[in-house]
């Protein structure tokens, strides 16, 4: 996977501070609409409330009633423009004649604007118009008289222009609170990243995409079931391996499932509760002995989660016999090299006493031992495999000083069926034959082993019988059990394992011995049982 060019925490920074950004864009915008709003219909209502007051004013009333009303007006407007910080205040007659305004030399002209119709109605309105000051807001009031009759109108006005400076003023001032948000967002930002990367071990995301596909890879690769929960028990992780140990299809999805609902023996809540670790645990899985290695997981002093490893036993087993029966195929390597190290010495000390005649007559007879044996295994024993246990058994036997034999009526077909379970029996049965008479205190000319192997239309037949002393009766009941064994301790696994390979096909096995001998039978079924 090709790394990427911005880091993590780049991105988070930019992300964070563009979103801060639209949502400042979008609030001073609201609030600038709001603003502007509030602050022209503030000002015009503010024109009107001034014309009103001046409307009603009993002096301006009384000045219409002079001969020279501009003589009071002016004054009187001007001190109240002044001090309202109005731009300009015109009272005028019903001909819209000014009487006052801030520039002296307007006064008796017409006033102008156009927006004067709706006041010479006796109506109050807030307008904008261009005047002899600029662009305005207006507010127009009329002037009534005692009797209630309109007399004037009142005109109080403040320049736009002057308004937006005030607005100019306030956005300014949203605008420095909103960097110092930005800024505050900013590092805000950059805290949160730091802590985002701090949470995640420095990692890039497509560096922790690539661990979860090792660690998914890894998972799968191993010949042991894996299985993780977290702190509440709810299962987080399952490879194809834990799917065949607890008898489920690998299309089945458990993820998120209690691990009490799918294994209800589990001791995982026991580790969750505990913290401390459980190695080599025997466990029952859906009728399956399983050794499995229970670990918590720790974050920050606190357990998050547990895993759990395990394998079936049997294979285990099957691993500890095989390397148990490589020792003993050592050993009947040996042998031969020993058998025929002996029969060479025998040739070259002939040849050394220059007896021809029986050098030529020993390896007759060698070569005819062979040359039977091999005619017979072609002739009755087809499979390779089967031919060469048996053999190879033979110069164990042989140098042992017992005598092992195969039943001349033996049978059996190229390729044996459930060959590998066929080898385990006769490794296992005439090798324990062999330990038995070996140790046996009366090792004479009747210490036999004979093998019967026959391939029959619907099963096939295997049975291995020796002239030793037979089984203790203690433990003659359990011989097929873990451990059980007379040879002693680390020892009585291979017969274990052969009854539960025989098991898993279908087939029977059983042990009969007396103080003469013992007799191993097993019947295996062409076709797998349940």
């Amino acid at each position: 996977m090709m790394k990427q060019n911005v880091k993590l925490r780049t991105k988070i920074n930019i992300f964070v501070v563009l979103i801060i950004m639209l949502i400042l864009i979008l609030v001073i915008s609201v609030l600038s609409f709001s603003v502007i709003q509030l602050r022209f219909r503030d000002v015009g209502n503010r024109a009107l409330i001034l014309s009103r007051t001046i409307a009603d004013s009993p002096q301006i009333r009384e000045a219409f009633r002079k001969k020279n009303p501009a003589a009071v007006i002016q004054p009187l407007t001007e001190k109240i423009r002044q001090e309202t910080g109005a731009e300009f205040i015109v009272v005028g007659n019903m001909d819209l004649i000014r009487y006052s305004h801030p520039n002296p030399a307007l006064i008796g002209k017409k006033m102008v604007g156009g927006d004067n119709n709706s006041v010479l109605h006796g109506k109050e309105s807030i307008t904008q118009a261009v005047g002899t000051l600029g662009l305005s807001i207006r507010g127009k009031v009329p002037i009534f008289d005692d009797y209630h009759h309109q007399i004037g109108v009142v005109s109080v006005g403040f320049l736009i222009e002057n308004i937006w400076n005030d607005i100019f003023a306030t956005l300014e001032n949203i605008g420095m609170v909103a960097g110092i948000g930005l800024l505050l967002g900013f590092i805000g930002a950059h805290l949160l990243s730091g802590h985002i990367k701090k949470q995640i071990f420095n990692m890039e995301p497509y560096e922790i995409a690539l661990l979860a596909q090792n660690q998914v890879a890894i998972m799968e690769s191993i010949r042991e079931g894996i299985l993780a929960v977290d702190q509440e028990g709810k299962i987080t992780a399952c490879n194809q391996e834990a799917k065949r140990i607890m008898g489920l299809d690998l299309s089945d999805e458990i993820i998120g499932q209690p691990i009490q609902a799918i294994v209800p023996n589990s001791r995982l809540p026991e580790v969750l509760k505990e913290g401390v670790s459980q190695m080599d645990q025997p466990i029952i899985i859906q009728n399956t002995l399983v050794v499995a290695n229970l670990i918590p997981i720790w974050l920050d002093g606190n357990v998050i989660g547990a895993v759990s490893s395990f394998r079936d036993k049997i294979e285990l087993d099957q691993i500890n016999q095989q390397l148990h029966d490589v020792g003993h195929y050592l050993d009947d390597l040996r042998s031969q090299r020993h058998e025929f190290m002996n029969r060479l010495h025998a040739i070259s000390g002939m040849i050394q006493l220059k007896e021809y005649d029986q050098v030529t007559k020993f390896i007759s007879q060698v070569n005819q031992e062979q040359q039977l044996l091999m005619e017979f295994f072609l002739a009755q024993v087809h499979d390779p495999a089967v031919v060469g246990i048996i053999i190879g058994k033979m110069h164990r036997a042989k140098e042992l000083g017992i005598q092992l034999t195969v039943d001349p009526t033996s049978h059996v077909l190229d390729p044996c069926p459930h060959r590998e379970v066929v080898i385990s029996i006769l490794g296992n049965a005439i090798e324990n034959s062999l330990e038995a008479l070996s140790k046996s205190r009366e090792i004479h000319q009747n210490s036999t082993i004979c093998i019967y192997i026959n391939d029959q239309a619907d099963h096939l037949e295997i049975k291995v019988h020796d002239t030793g002393p037979g089984l203790d009766p203690k433990i003659e009941q359990h011989i097929f059990e873990d451990g059980i064994s007379s040879k002693g301790k680390n020892r009585g696994f291979g017969l274990t394992i052969v009854h539960r390979l025989v098991s898993n096909i279908g087939g029977e096995i059983s042990i009969a011995s007396t103080s003469t001998g013992t007799v191993l039978q097993a019947t295996l079924p062409k076709q797998r049982g349940d």
